[in-house]
């Protein structure tokens, strides 16, 4: 079910990460779609766009919201009462993705909710053990992955008839979540400059290992897909570096600076509801528009569609609302 409750303290800077990926699946799910858009506003079967950077992102925050929200049932209810209620929470989102996806199991159900919804009950038995444990289980799901996807004819179809790695797609994808919940013991233990430090290594390690495991080793492996769609170790390495960089510009720019968007935060306030809400606009757009219009055209629409959204979460905002599973 929904339940709307009062707004509590938050971290700004993550309402603006959070609001940031919202803006970026409008942009990308929306321009995306027009045959004009430049390459980096869609995805492709090899290579890393500006597009294939929100979906991670995305999913990584939801990590670092999961291990937070995980934390606070724990310390109120316990921890069978916390299992409970993410296992219920990543199910109906699950249920959700089913839902969009029009229940095509092949294709269409792997978008980001059925990856949210599978990851989180994957990650779900981890979620009370310390950080280098959630880590090292990350890595696992990600060489069972990766051995799946090299070692029989998986890889292949995947690419060729799926989407974001397809049913087996969430054992990559929860490599993300699980590294969104590290991200947030960080924030949590190590705030400030080690913060800062701890972040940079991140991103640092895990971008650079993921242009390594792409190329061609000669004689030990071959070259390996570097693709959302396919998602086999480089991509969601690359990634995750990526979201410890973009969380980490966020934090220096809220904390450091004073800065921040209130379009991004008013956004990040409510992401599930502005999510659905973007999808719902994004597959009436697909259906009712020409994609062939010209950019500014497509601009305009894009700006009409964005104006929805930030209306809907602005509203919810006002009322002190944040509707989500419960």
């Amino acid at each position: 079910s929904l339940k709307a409750s009062m707004q509590p303290k938050r971290h700004v800077f993550l309402d603006q990460v959070r609001g940031y990926a919202i803006f970026g699946m409008i942009l990308v799910n929306f321009l995306g779609m027009f045959r004009v858009m430049p390459w980096m506003l869609k995805h492709h079967h090899e290579g890393f766009s500006y597009a294939d950077h929100i979906a991670p992102l995305f999913i990584f925050v939801v990590g670092i919201g999961y291990r937070l929200s995980f934390q606070k049932t724990v310390a109120g209810e316990g921890l069978h009462s916390a299992r409970r209620r993410a296992a219920r929470r990543y199910a109906i989102i699950s249920g959700l993705g089913l839902l969009y996806g029009g229940f095509n199991i092949f294709v269409s159900v792997w978008d980001a909710l059925m990856d949210i919804g599978l990851s989180g009950l994957l990650a779900l038995p981890l979620m009370h053990h310390r950080a280098w444990v959630r880590l090292g289980a990350a890595f696992v799901f990600l060489a069972i992955y990766q051995a799946l996807f090299s070692l029989t004819g998986y890889g292949d179809w995947v690419i060729e008839h799926s989407i974001n790695g397809g049913p087996l797609g969430p054992l990559s994808w929860v490599f993300i979540l699980l590294s969104g919940t590290v991200a947030c013991d960080i924030i949590q233990k190590s705030p400030g400059k080690s913060m800062v430090a701890l972040f940079l290594i991140a991103a640092a390690a895990l971008s650079a290992a993921g242009w390594l495991l792409r190329t061609e080793w000669p004689g030990i492996k071959a070259f390996w897909s570097f693709s959302q769609f396919g998602m086999s170790a480089p991509f969601p390495l690359y990634a995750t570096g990526l979201c410890f960089l973009t969380v980490l510009f966020f934090y220096l720019l809220c904390e450091g600076t004073g800065l921040h968007l209130p379009l991004l935060t008013t956004l990040g306030k409510n992401p599930l509801v502005i999510y659905l809400l973007q999808a719902v606009l994004a597959l009436i757009s697909g259906v009712v528009l020409n994609r062939d219009m010209g950019a500014p055209a497509a601009l305009a629409w894009f700006l009409v569609v964005l104006g929805i959204c930030y209306g809907a979460a602005l509203y919810l905002e006002k009322s002190g609302r944040v509707i989500k599973i419960g």
